[in-house]
């Protein structure tokens, strides 16, 4: 397998991940915390307490980068954006 194929692995892999928060903050019109949508997709199970939020926080800066989701200073949690293309 060459490196490309590796490439195309992760990011698929990592679109599947997107699209899973992107739906479920849709069912959570009231949005979510960071440690509640890693906790409900299970990225944060078997880490260290310290290491609990750093693979959900990640993906959430992409999507708030991207504007498929938008962070919500008054509640603190991320939220679908319904203007997303």
């Amino acid at each position: 397998m060459n490196d490309l194929d590796h490439r195309e692995q992760a990011q698929l892999g990592l679109k599947y991940i997107e699209d899973s928060v992107v739906n479920l903050l849709t069912r959570h019109p009231k949005g979510l915390s960071s440690p509640a949508i890693a906790e409900v997709l299970g990225l944060s199970s078997d880490l260290e307490p310290k290491h609990r939020e750093m693979i959900a926080s990640g993906i959430l800066e992409l999507l708030v980068r991207s504007g498929r989701i938008l962070w919500d200073e008054a509640s603190r949690t991320y939220v679908d954006n319904p203007d997303k293309s």
